[in-house]
């Protein structure tokens, strides 16, 4: 009877999740960002560079994984959340993500943001709150809940930026010096729902499995909340991985702070405050410091003396399968040394079915790399380098 209950009440979970609006809009998301990166792709190299939704590759098995952890924690410790925090939730990720940018879709800001809110509306004198009895029946519950939440989804913040190790989003901007280089964004959207514990009055509900709380004469039901992680970085002074391995390990360092605090107001709930601000200005310190050392660096896809620099390569391109890397240099095509584009297509296309590169590596050192072009292969290779955009050269020629 007790199973058939649980698998009853797992059902009923899945199916709210079709009830909230924060589905929906994780979803809109997803088209807006994929929709926009495709756009400017287009205008600045003439072609997408990656698929649709390319933003969410490479985090189901995170998402998975997290999804799982987060529901057992939620459920066995008996997480509670009311109607009033799920719907200041869906509205402050709204907020945060209205304009489609994944910026601050941090915990640090969604539910950081949200805890802040609930907490001021639930102890704030306000009468017209008292009126419509919005945000009355909290309990330290709920705010440990969102705190410890926070820094497991910090957690998945930080394996997500460490594990974009491929996959970054290329640009090009004109530097201050007005010549055209590369930029990378790190950029990710996971989508993470979770089971949680819901307030109800009807007979037969449930309770948490090993609840830590005491909960009274109340009854629960489950519900999968529709949760979304989403990080964006810009980084033109170095090799996209490097940063996202600094970035990722700074980010694990907070959640670790984060978790400590909150598991801490387990026994002293005051700390749960702590665990939210901790969240926030560390975020905040993150992205800043992030932002100054990437401003004082030289830009690292920009212009070179000899040859050109790779500012990316087109998946499942004759590039990719040769192993050509971003941030390495192109000197010579078949013996003769290149300086623009289009002397590297030109060599390329009087190089008969043989090529020859020589690419100076990372360590810098020169490495030969000999092919030979196959019938499906584009005679560019599917490299993309930090020149002038496709849609200013277009304009240019037509003018």
């Amino acid at each position: 009877m007790m199973l058939e209950t649980w698998l009853f009440e797992l059902l009923k979970g899945i199916g709210k999740i079709f009830l909230q609006p924060l589905l929906y809009w994780i979803i809109i998301l997803y088209i807006i960002t994929s929709y926009r990166r495709i756009k400017r792709e287009r205008l600045q190299f003439g072609s997408k560079v990656f698929d649709m939704f390319a933003e969410a590759k490479n985090t189901l098995g995170i998402s998975l994984v997290f999804s799982i952890i987060v529901s057992i924690f939620s459920i066995g410790f008996g997480f509670v959340f009311s109607y009033e925090m799920i719907g200041v939730l869906f509205i402050v990720t709204l907020l945060l993500s209205i304009t489609g940018a994944l910026t601050a879709l941090s915990s640090s800001y969604t539910l950081g943001i949200t805890f802040l809110i609930v907490l001021i509306l639930h102890y704030a004198n306000f009468d017209i709150f008292d009126q419509f009895r919005l945000i009355e029946d909290l309990t330290v519950v709920h705010f440990i809940s969102l705190a410890i939440l926070t820094g497991l989804f910090l957690l998945v913040e930080a394996l997500l930026v460490s594990s974009q190790l491929t996959k970054t989003f290329p640009i090009v901007i004109k530097s201050e010096r007005g010549k055209w280089v590369g930029q990378h964004q790190l950029k990710r959207l996971a989508f993470i729902p979770f089971f949680g514990f819901l307030p109800t009055e009807q007979i037969g509900g449930i309770a948490p499995l090993f609840p830590y709380f005491e909960f009274g004469e109340h009854s629960f039901s489950l519900i999968l909340l529709p949760f979304a992680v989403g990080f964006h970085y810009k980084v033109q002074g170095d090799l996209p991985h490097r940063v996202a391995q600094k970035l990722g390990q700074a980010t694990l360092l907070l959640s670790m702070i984060v978790l400590a605090f909150a598991i801490a107001s387990l026994f002293y709930p005051i700390l749960t405050i702590v665990a939210i601000i901790v969240a926030i200005l560390g975020k905040e310190w993150i992205t800043f410091r992030h932002r100054l050392r990437d401003r004082k660096k030289a830009a690292y896809f920009g212009p070179v003396n000899k040859g050109l620099k790779v500012l990316a390569i087109y998946p499942n391109s004759p590039a990719e399968r040769l192993g050509i890397e971003i941030g390495e240099v192109i000197l010579k095509v078949n013996g003769v040394t290149i300086h623009s584009s289009e002397e590297f297509y030109e060599a390329l296309q009087n190089s008969g079915p043989f090529f020859k590169l020589d690419i100076l590596d990372h360590q810098g050192e020169v490495r030969f790399l000999t092919s030979a072009f196959y019938e499906e292969d584009h005679h560019e290779l599917g490299i993309i380098f930090p020149e002038k955009p496709y849609f200013e050269e277009r304009m240019e020629k037509t003018s």
